[in-house]
C-alpha cells in the first residue's frame, strides 16, 4: 500500500540533506566542468532547496526567490532544465545555457591559459547587469553553493 504522506528520498530527509546532495553534484561539476549531467542535478536539487525549507508555503518560496536575483537565475535554469524549457513570464536571467568545444582537452592543459570549452550560461536582464552577461556553469554553480551554504536554516 502507497503512502501519500512520504517524505524525503531514502535518505535525504532534510534541507540540510538536500543541501549535501547540492554539494555532491557540485564536486560532480568541479571534477568534470562540462557535465551537462551533474550541471542539471545540480540546478535543480539547488532550486529545490526553496520547497523543502519552505514545504507547503508557496508564499514563502516565492518571497525568498524575489529577495535573490541568483536563486531567480537558478530558477530560470532549473525549471528551463526540467520542464525542458522555461515558459513562465517571471524567468527573464538567462537566454541560454550551451556547450562549447574547446580546441584543447581539459585534462591535458592549465585551465586559464587555453580554449578548453565547457558550459555556460548567457545571462540577460537584470542577471546580466549584476553578474555579466556570460558565466561558466561551473562559477555560477559555486555561487549558489555558497549561497545555500551560507544559510543558518541549513546548518
Amino acid at each position: 500500500m502507497s503512502n501519500p504522506n512520504f517524505k524525503g528520498f531514502a535518505t535525504l530527509q532534510t534541507a540540510g540533506d538536500l543541501l549535501r546532495k547540492v554539494q555532491h553534484d557540485y564536486e560532480r561539476l568541479r571534477s568534470a566542468p562540462d557535465d551537462v549531467y551533474a550541471a542539471f542535478d545540480f540546478f535543480v536539487s539547488a532550486y529545490h532547496m526553496l520547497d523543502w525549507l519552505h514545504p507547503n508555503d508557496r508564499a514563502g518560496r516565492e518571497a525568498e526567490e524575489k529577495r535573490s536575483l541568483l536563486l531567480q537565475v537558478c530558477s530560470h535554469i532549473a525549471n528551463g532544465a526540467k520542464h525542458f524549457q522555461a515558459t513562465a513570464k517571471h524567468h527573464t536571467s538567462v537566454a541560454d545555457v550551451y556547450s562549447e568545444e574547446g580546441a584543447f582537452q581539459r585534462d591535458c592543459f592549465q585551465a586559464d591559459a587555453f580554449q578548453l570549452g565547457g558550459l555556460f550560461v548567457e545571462l540577460d536582464a537584470q542577471a546580466a547587469q549584476t553578474f555579466g552577461t556570460r558565466l561558466e556553469v561551473i562559477d555560477l554553480a559555486g555561487r549558489v553553493l555558497e549561497h545555500w551554504a551560507a544559510d543558518s536554516r541549513l546548518q
